[in-house]
């Protein structure tokens, strides 16, 4: 039986990561990587998708809680005779090679904290998105994983198992005090990793890592501080999941194939690196005192990606896989159902291979910012020479159509979110060659990007609709034209940006201030499910219009919205409040985190410069 979307918890370790649900069930795991082909993934086909489940044989009451400002994931199980509570977390690696890294493991510790309990393990590891065949053989510590022939795995831990078709299972009576560890390795294990002071051992390390890296402050005055602090604090802790090391990509999210409306088509793969998605997640981190990522993301896409010797602009990429890869190919997995029958199942993106003109914007606005956060930050001549290419590019593009920030698969179009980030492209740039005393096409792009402003003021406004629009020359309302004062296009309380923000609510709003996307159906996109980031750029849009009170209203509801760890998915259906979409999402947990600093306090967000943080300590 298929478990809400908002049932679930993430853990991970910028390697790879997994889903469990209040019931103790780990229903999506990828195995060695976050991108690579699932073990478990019940969440997608609830009958031959996999999983690995520990909870009580009866009746139990279950909650969920992070250990501290961890991504060590506790799960307590309340029944009548006693409280059992499963640990459950991916070993940091700090510092390990990717040949290292193929020993990936989950860790399960299984305590019983008061009276009596007895608990079910079933395990169904289904491997290469449960295609081949899998099978089981007992061993003296536990289970032999093994696919199409080969061994695969191995799951450590007590009890007498049962083997039948759907895998293995076994029921523990345990009294208050005890303590059973169980691990599933992508390898063969050693007699030492058998043993409690191993297990423990581990846990403690990757304690350790998290609370080493989570942002630390002096609360009088981080820009943060009050009733959202920790959510905040959680949003950068899903945000870090998502980050693939050491190369140092950023997936956009930890899953494939979860639907934005339950029996849609619109079913992704969100396990790669878009640069767009990536230059919003370090704009959010660089608020928590965070620069190290940004540092390692540009290296990696210069380096693996942008091919330095022999760059071409339009060979760029809107998206890459986790270690550089260009080739996405989208496959359809049928032998899946989806998540409550909404299928297809995909893995790969064909939207690798659009041309989004709002990419060079982001890339080239998060080079700014570093700039701004460390003023010694050093851009290398051949650095510079392809943000140069990228300028140009953008003065030779911009004119055409593209396929926009939603990847629309129904025809390109002039997308005035696009416009913008061309705009957004050249003012950055010229404030980097200004900055460091850079040569380039100076004056070309002072009236390129004048001519975009007035291209967008006179077809990207309606007077009839009283707003800036979707597309030249259309009268459809977008949500990303919210974002339009924060690239720094208009002024925040400018006439203009005030009506726009006006007609969206009107046209735009679903109850209790979630949003949908857009007026006019785009391609394969649906209208009926509100997109959760639209309501945080909502509420940054009204903050910088100065309706600052307006702005907390929303910001309150949207918090009351997160699931029992304050977790987002990208979409919901607003009658029910159910999460939709992959999961969690990085662009719900980057809103947050905007919208929180746009609601501090009056004089801490006008001196953010004066702030101080603890800085984080480098983690690779």
């Amino acid at each position: 039986m298929y478990k809400p979307i908002r049932d679930y918890a993430i853990i991970g370790n910028l390697r790879s990561a997994a889903l469990v649900a209040k019931d103790g069930s780990i229903d999506w795991k990828p195995a060695p990587y976050l991108d690579s082909p699932s073990v478990f993934a019940a969440i997608l086909d609830d009958k031959k998708g996999g999983k690995w489940s520990i909870a009580p044989s009866g009746s139990y009451d279950a909650e969920q809680e992070y250990l501290g400002q961890t991504n060590i994931l506790i799960t307590r199980f309340t029944t009548r005779t006693g409280v059992a509570e499963l640990i459950d977390f991916i070993p940091a690696q700090p510092g390990r090679d990717m040949k290292e890294i193929e020993k990936a493991e989950v860790h399960r510790k299984l305590v019983c904290a008061k009276g009596v309990c007895e608990l079910k393990v079933e395990f169904s590891p289904r491997f290469d998105y449960a295609r081949g065949e899998t099978t089981l053989s007992l061993m003296e510590h536990g289970i032999a994983v093994y696919h199409e022939g080969n061994k695969r795995g191995e799951l450590v831990g007590p009890g007498a198992y049962v083997l039948d078709e759907n895998g293995a299972s076994c029921v523990l009576r345990m009294e208050e005090g005890e303590t059973a560890y169980f691990t599933f390795h992508y390898h063969d294990t050693v007699p030492e990793e058998w043993e409690a002071p191993h297990h423990e051992k581990e846990l403690e390390a990757t304690k350790k890592f998290w609370e080493d890296w989570v942002h630390h402050c002096d609360l009088n005055t981080c820009a943060f501080a009050g009733p959202w602090h920790e959510m905040v604090v959680r949003s950068s802790l899903v945000l870090k999941i998502l980050f693939f090391e050491p190369p140092g990509s950023i997936a956009a999210a930890a899953t494939t194939s979860l639907p934005e409306a339950v029996g849609g088509k619109r079913n992704w793969d969100y396990r790669f690196s878009w640069i767009r998605d990536s230059a919003f997640t370090l704009q959010a981190l660089f608020l928590m005192g965070y620069d190290a990522e940004a540092r390692r993301y540009m290296d990696w896409l210069l380096r693996e990606c942008c091919n330095v010797e022999a760059f071409q602009p339009e060979d760029m990429q809107v998206m890459y896989g986790l270690r550089g890869e260009k080739d996405l190919t989208e496959e359809v997995l049928s032998h899946l159902e989806g998540y409550r029958g909404s299928h297809p199942v995909r893995i790969g993106n064909k939207a690798s291979l659009q041309k989004q003109w709002d990419i060079y914007g982001s890339l080239l606005d998060t080079v700014w910012r570093i700039h701004r956060f460390d003023p010694t930050y050093e851009i290398p001549e051949y650095t510079w020479d392809i943000f140069r290419k990228l300028a140009q590019y953008v003065v030779k593009v911009w004119r055409e159509p593209d396929e926009g920030i939603w990847e629309v698969r129904g025809g390109k179009r002039h997308f005035v979110y696009s416009k913008v980030m061309c705009w957004v492209a050249l003012d950055r740039a010229l404030k980097i060659a200004e900055a460091y005393g850079f040569e380039g096409e100076i004056e070309l792009w002072k009236k390129e990007k004048e001519a975009i402003r007035e291209e967008v003021m006179k077809r990207g406004w309606s007077e009839e609709k009283k707003s800036f629009v979707q597309s030249f020359d259309s009268t459809g309302l977008d949500v990303s034209l919210l974002l339009l004062a924060a690239v720094g296009f208009i002024q925040g309380n400018d006439e203009k940006m005030l009506l726009t923000i006006q007609a969206i609510q009107r046209e735009l709003s679903l109850e209790n201030g979630l949003l949908l996307r857009y007026t006019e159906a785009v391609g394969l996109h649906t209208r009926k499910e509100a997109f959760v980031p639209a309501s945080f750029w909502l509420i940054d849009a009204l903050a910088l219009a100065g309706q600052k009170e307006e702005a907390r209203e929303h910001f309150i509801k949207m918090v009351e919205y997160a699931n029992h760890l304050g977790l987002y998915a990208e979409q919901m259906d607003p009658s029910s409040f159910e999460f939709l979409g992959n999961f969690p999402q990085a662009y719900a947990h980057i809103g947050l985190i905007n919208s929180a600093f746009y609601l501090a306090d009056e004089t801490r967000f006008e001196e953010k410069k004066k702030i101080t943080y603890t800085r984080p300590i480098e983690t690779v």
